[in-house]
C-alpha cells in the first residue's frame, strides 16, 4: 500500500462527533474501536505528538511527528496513550479514511474539547444530484448507506451530545454554537439533551431516523430538503440551545 493510498483524497465527506462525556481511554480511541468492530483496519500511519497538548489544528501541535509504517498495534497504543492525533484507516465500503481531532478555530483546546472526525472520499457524492446518471446514482446511494451505517454505529455505541455530517465543512464546538454558529442540516442529537420539542420543525423538513440513543435529522445528505432556507431557520434556535446547555455543563 502506497503512503498516499492510506489517506482519503479528492473531495472529503466527514462526520464529526462532539463528546460532552469523553469515553474512557479517550474519544479518538473509542471511535476507532467502533470502526474496528465494523471491519475497519488501521493502516499504520499516524500523526503523533506530546500527550495533553492544547491546539487549534493537529498539524500545529508543537513537536508533531509522522509515522507512515507502524503496526495496527502501535497505532492502538498511541491512541490509548493519548499521543496519536490523526490516524489512517481502511473502512469496508468507504476505502481510505482519516480518524482525527477536528480543528477548533479561534480556540486552542486539549483533545477532549475537539470534535472527533471521520473523513472518507466523497466519491460519487461529490457530483451534484441533478448530474447523476443511473450508475452514479446507484453508487452514490450505496455510499450513503455505508457512511450512514458508520455514523449510526458510532452514535449508538458512544452517544455523543451531537454529531454532524458534512462535505468539506466542519463540526462546530458548543462555544461556536453558543455565539450563533449554525450546527448544520445533517445532524444527530442525543436524547440526553432533551431537545425533541425544539426540533419538531427540523424534523418536518428532514428525513429522521430514531437510533435509540438519539435522532438523526437529514436535510441534505440523503435528499435535498424542498426548502433549505426554512430548514436553516429551523436549526437556528436548537443550535443556540445546544451551545448554551453544553457551555453551562462545562462551567460547572
Amino acid at each position: 500500500m502506497s503512503s498516499t493510498s492510506r489517506w482519503p483524497g479528492g473531495v472529503f465527506l466527514s462526520f464529526g462527533l462532539w463528546f460532552d462525556q469523553v469515553p474512557e481511554g479517550g474519544a479518538l480511541a473509542a471511535v476507532g474501536d467502533v470502526l474496528e468492530e465494523r471491519g475497519g483496519t488501521y493502516s499504520g500511519a499516524m500523526f503523533f505528538g506530546p500527550a495533553d497538548a492544547a491546539f487549534v489544528r493537529v498539524l500545529d501541535i508543537a513537536g508533531i511527528g509522522y509515522s507512515g509504517a507502524g503496526s495496527a498495534r502501535s497505532v492502538r497504543r498511541g491512541l490509548r496513550d493519548g499521543i496519536a492525533y490523526r490516524v489512517a484507516m481502511q473502512l469496508p465500503g468507504a476505502g481510505p479514511a482519516a480518524l482525527s481531532y477536528e480543528a477548533t478555530p479561534g480556540e486552542s483546546a486539549p483533545a477532549a474539547r475537539h470534535p472527533v472526525d471521520v473523513t472518507v472520499q466523497a466519491g460519487p457524492l461529490s457530483i451534484p444530484r441533478e448530474l447523476w446518471n443511473a450508475d452514479e446514482q446507484a453508487a452514490a446511494e450505496k455510499q450513503q448507506a455505508v457512511v450512514l451505517d458508520y455514523l449510526r454505529a458510532c452514535c449508538t455505541a458512544l452517544d455523543p451530545a451531537y454529531a454532524v455530517l458534512h462535505s468539506e465543512g466542519s463540526t462546530p464546538t458548543p462555544a461556536a454554537l453558543h455565539v450563533g454558529r449554525q450546527i448544520g442540516v445533517d445532524v444527530y442529537v442525543s436524547r440526553r439533551l432533551g431537545l425533541g420539542a425544539h426540533l419538531s420543525q427540523a424534523a418536518r423538513l428532514s428525513e429522521t431516523f430514531d437510533w435509540g440513543t438519539g435522532v438523526f435529522y437529514s436535510g441534505g445528505f440523503l435528499a435535498e430538503t424542498p426548502d433549505r432556507d426554512a430548514l436553516l431557520a429551523a436549526w437556528t434556535r436548537p443550535s443556540l440551545i445546544i451551545g448554551e446547555q453544553l457551555a453551562a455543563r462545562a462551567a460547572r
